[in-house]
């Protein structure tokens, strides 16, 4: 009988234990906020929802990425863009995708070294590694202003950042994400050199495996390739939950948790750069940065970019850029408006039966077509902009806007006219009108043109309904600014409207205050309630405080549960009251039954020699001092 109920308890624990695939994952450096979205898809269980069992490899410094997947000692590793090199050896390599889009790796200099420019670098001690193939990006950024390897003394790298400090040496390569910070913790003053801004842009972090791996095991590679992404994005989203799982948990360089913090948004920065998906692969960049390879000799073969981009990858645009779709889609409409043109020119060159002839096939198009003499009175049209008119063209031609059209219409059309009478060349103007009981936009181009034997000058207009194209760009417009859960301006557009501001101060001393907000517990709230209840408080909350701050005031989500709120020409102690005020409400709000949820506040005013970083990460940590002060205060400076 004991038997049979060993078996009924274990029996389900071992076929349950048995679903789980194995899976190793390699790192390529110390555990740290680098490879937060990994830890995140291990810890919020991400990867056991799709049935998989992840180990994630410290990296030792013996280790070598590629040959522990040829072995098979691991299924995936996390390589650089070297990997172009390898794939040119003829190695079996496939990129799954890029988490970060730009390349932390850049050169370090202190502040007070006087190293101004690349090229003051000239004679100076600089600390690189001596793998051609990792430092490809740095050597590339040195020749192009000038300097070859015998201009600098190269040095090995010793990963000290004391050797900086003390003098050691002059130039340092080192990550945005990590010696940076350690400095400012220290307060010395420093300069970085990144080569993405001399041309080259290198991605970093990419996650790999081999195509052998890839054929044997499709689903398994799909989804864990989508997992790690889910996790990276959850990861970017709640920073703060995420820099308290590697602390507790994969904290073996004993960073402390606001150092980690800060690492998360330097690389959050660097993942989502042009606002593309996390692991985005371009065939253009990665062939550009092939080209850099070849020019310093490390790679002599071509390769097909489709081979080593893995099929699962994809992305989509999330910025004002129109997709290329859409960029084939107006090159046709801008084709077939000059074609427009060119036939309603030779319209006009033409004799009578050409007239009649080509009336046809202008009277075939949606877009409204008309001419009109030097005193703006008609002299044809195509059948659209009869229908536009409501009259027929025998009752048009010889007739002027005016007696056409509404007062508002006719001047518009007036001014358009004349515009390009005056200018003499084609003018283009956007209008919006009403056709067929529908607003729509309108993009009218208005050329002037001679016609008839005295050559009088007048004027060919070809209308286009941009209804549609508008929408669009509306819309990606919208989504590059806006945050899709609470409906206010996000990150992008505060590192926007942050630098607006500062333009401001400096030209004409327009102050201004910042204030930086974060719901206290939000991480309780998400574990007890549920992540819908934690956005309801977000979206709740986000309109009290919205409606209760000025229309000059602008309020962003700049990340998972933190806020922040700009007052223009606003002098602290105001600002303070106002951010006060509106900390007192929130903790009398019922936004969860039973439950009071606080906000933790940062504030502080522009000062002297302040910058967005400056002022940003002033605001941070005064509002991390509310924090551990005892939570629901405002700590100002």
């Amino acid at each position: 009988m004991k038997k049979v109920l060993y078996l009924f308890v274990f029996l389900p624990i071992i076929l349950f234990a048995n679903e789980y695939k194995k899976v190793i994952l390699q790192l390529n450096w110390l555990n740290q906020f680098q490879f937060a979205g990994y830890y995140v898809a291990k810890e919020k269980g991400f990867y056991k929802d799709v049935g998989l069992d992840v180990d994630i490899k410290e990296y030792t410094f013996n280790t070598d990425l590629l040959k522990s997947i040829k072995t098979g000692k691991s299924d995936f590793a996390i390589g650089r863009s070297s990997l172009l090199i390898e794939k040119a050896r003829g190695e079996d390599v496939v990129a799954l995708g890029a988490i970060f889009q730009e390349s932390p790796l850049m050169l370090l200099v202190r502040k007070d070294s006087h190293i101004v420019n690349v090229s003051d670098l000239k004679g100076k001690k600089i600390m690189i590694t001596p793998d051609a193939a990792f430092s490809a990006s740095l050597l590339a950024m040195l020749s192009a202003n000038g300097l070859n390897k015998n201009d600098f003394i190269s040095q090995s790298h010793s990963f000290k950042l004391d050797d900086l400090i003390s003098g050691n040496t002059d130039a340092m390569a080192s990550y945005l994400s990590n010696e940076p910070i350690i400095l400012e913790d220290k307060a010395i003053k420093y300069k970085i050199f990144k080569p993405k801004n001399y041309g080259f842009n290198f991605y970093s972090d990419i996650l790999f495996t081999s195509n052998k791996f890839i054929k044997n095991n499709p689903k398994l590679t799909k989804d864990f390739y989508e997992a790690s992404l889910k996790g990276w994005e959850y990861a970017f989203e709640h920073k703060a939950e995420t820099a308290e799982i590697i602390y507790k948990k994969y904290n073996t360089q004993n960073k402390s948790y606001i150092h980690l913090i800060k690492e998360g948004e330097i690389l959050e920065k660097l993942a989502y750069v042009d606002n593309r998906e996390i692991g985005a692969l371009n065939k253009k960049k990665l062939q550009n940065i092939f080209n850099v390879f070849k020019l310093f000799g490390l790679v002599k073969n071509d390769i097909k970019m489709d081979d080593f981009i893995y099929n699962g990858n994809s992305h989509k645009t999330m910025s004002l850029e129109i997709s290329p779709m859409k960029q084939k889609l107006i090159f046709i409409i801008l084709f077939l408006f000059i074609v427009v043109f060119l036939i309603v020119i030779f319209i006009l060159k033409k004799n009578k039966y050409l007239k009649e002839q080509l009336q046809t096939v202008i009277d075939s198009t949606d877009d409204f077509i008309l001419y009109k003499d030097n005193k703006f009175r008609y002299l044809g049209c195509n059948k659209s902009f009869e229908k536009f008119v409501g009259k027929k063209k025998s009752e048009i031609i010889g007739k002027n806007d005016f007696e056409l059209f509404s007062k508002e219409y006719a001047q518009l059309f007036r001014k358009r006219d004349m515009e390009a009478l005056n200018l003499n060349s084609i003018y283009i103007n956007n209008e919006h009108i009403i056709y067929e009981n529908q607003n729509i936009i309108v993009q009218s181009k208005v050329i002037p043109f001679k016609y008839m034997k005295s050559k009088k000058e007048g004027i060919l207009v070809v209308c286009r309904d941009i209804t549609e194209l508008h929408d669009i760009h509306e819309k990606l417009k919208k989504e590059a600014y806006h945050d899709e859960l609470t409906n206010i301006f996000n990150r992008k557009a505060f590192n926007e409207r942050i630098e607006e501001k500062f333009d401001l101060y400096y030209r004409y001393k327009n102050e201004f205050c910042i204030a930086m907000y974060d719901i206290d517990d939000f991480k309780c709230i998400n574990d007890t309630y549920g992540h819908d209840v934690g956005d309801k408080v977000l979206i709740d909350m986000t309109k009290y405080i919205k409606k209760h701050i000025r229309k000059t005031d602008m309020i962003f989500r700049v990340g998972g549960e933190e806020f922040v709120i700009l007052f223009p020409k606003t002098p602290i102690l105001e600002a303070f009251d106002a951010i006060e005020k509106i900390r007192n409400e929130v903790s009398k709000l019922n936004l969860i039954k039973d439950k009071k949820v606080t906000i933790s506040i940062g504030i502080t005013q522009v000062k002297e020699n302040d910058n967005p970083t400056s002022i940003y990460e002033r605001i941070d940590k005064l509002m991390y001092v509310s924090k551990h002060e005892g939570k629901n205060r405002t700590s100002k400076d």
